[in-house]
């Protein structure tokens, strides 16, 4: 099946315009063709239509080559323009492809003619595609810088300050958004709500997938003690959005500072490691259910409350430090998170996470395929 060729032709003679259509039928084109011979007919023509190529003479009576290259430029149209002449000098011929026409041919010898109109057409769809592609990566760039910003702007501007204990929160993520999510959700009788998750992926849809899970566990939590409860009213609602291909793992540890007691509920997420004053591994708080958004009867129990002790330190994580992997494919694992944890204790919430992912990138390969970075410190006064 012939290509179809759709050629706008600026020229006073139909049988010149004829050849022309002739000898691009010949070269294998099915033509579909209109001819012009003033400005105002070629404006409408470019308006009105869309062509592949334009084959302008250069002297009409009442228009010319050179005013058809100008409009055409005007309108910002990316249509192959070849000049095709009879009687114009050489120097007049240069003047008009540094003004901007792709070719020029005369009409005396127009053996050019096919493949000049086969070249044109091919790169203008070259460049076509080309600025589509850079199109669709802008919008998509820009998509996802809006998507991080909205997202930043989830995560808490501050720790709270609470007497005789410190919080830090940070999270690093690999891409442009991620599905790490940390918060300190305030609830009743002046407790907190420590939470880190993890939705599976990256890119724009964990991201609002993340959002979603933040709302509803905001929500709950004003209303709500029972962090299992929480956990058990969010699931059946994400279980409803997230359909098969996404799951949301959550430590949900609830901060009771008149107390200095901890309780918590996990869906699915890496155990939390819980270090006496001297940096050793004294706890884990482990899973107690599967991930939300997989079944929605799941019901999440509570633990019982534990006792803060001086000099404690807590780190909910995300699974990205632990599974940093090195050059020989070792990862960065439990027991070296445990020591890193114990040689930065001594200082500040903050400053530990901080040596925490620090020591998780300089493990990690070059050419390993980074994952989001999500750390809470809770750390008791001596």
């Amino acid at each position: 099946m012939s290509e179809i060729l759709r050629v706008l032709i600026i020229e006073d003679s139909a049988l010149d315009a004829k050849v022309l259509v002739g000898l691009i039928q010949a070269g294998g084109y099915e033509v579909t063709s209109e001819r012009v011979e003033t400005a105002e007919q070629y404006t409408r023509a470019l308006e009105n239509e869309v062509w592949d190529i334009i084959l302008a003479d250069y002297n009409l009576p009442e228009f010319n080559g050179s005013e058809g290259l100008r409009l055409l430029q005007e309108s910002g149209r990316d249509i192959p323009f070849i000049v095709i002449s009879g009687g114009i000098g050489e120097d007049l011929a240069v003047q008009i492809m540094k003004s901007g026409a792709h070719d020029y041919l005369m009409k005396g010898n127009l053996a050019r003619l096919v493949p000049a109109v086969e070249r044109e057409v091919r790169e203008a769809r070259d460049r076509t595609r080309h600025r589509e592609a850079e199109n669709a990566l802008h919008a998509a760039n820009e998509q996802m810088r809006i998507a991080r910003e909205i997202q930043q702007r989830l995560f808490p501007e501050e720790a709270p300050q609470l007497d005789g204990l410190e919080l830090a929160g940070l999270t690093e993520s690999a891409e442009q958004t991620g599905g790490d999510y940390y918060d300190f959700v305030p609830m009743s009788n002046g407790d907190y709500g420590l939470v880190v998750g993890d939705v599976t992926g990256h890119g724009i849809g964990p991201a609002l997938l993340m959002a979603e899970t933040r709302a509803y566990l905001r929500i709950l939590a004003a209303d709500l003690d029972d962090v299992g409860e929480i956990l058990t009213r969010a699931n059946r609602v994400l279980t409803e959005d997230t359909g098969s291909e996404r799951f949301v793992t959550l430590l949900f540890v609830r901060l009771s500072p008149k107390t200095g007691t901890v309780c918590y509920a996990s869906a699915g997420h890496p155990p939390a490691l819980w270090l006496d004053g001297s940096g050793h591994l004294k706890r884990e708080l482990k899973r107690t259910g599967i991930p939300l958004g997989i079944r929605p009867d799941t019901e999440y129990t509570v633990s019982e409350d534990f006792p803060l002790e001086p000099g404690d330190l807590l780190a909910l994580m995300t699974d990205g430090v632990e599974e940093s992997t090195s050059e020989d494919g070792e990862m960065f694992g439990k027991e070296r998170i445990v020591q890193t944890l114990g040689t930065h204790q001594v200082e500040s919430a903050a400053e530990i996470v901080a040596g925490l992912h620090e020591a998780g990138r300089s493990h990690e390969a070059a050419d390993h395929q980074p994952d989001d970075f999500t750390t809470i410190v809770l750390k008791v006064a001596h």
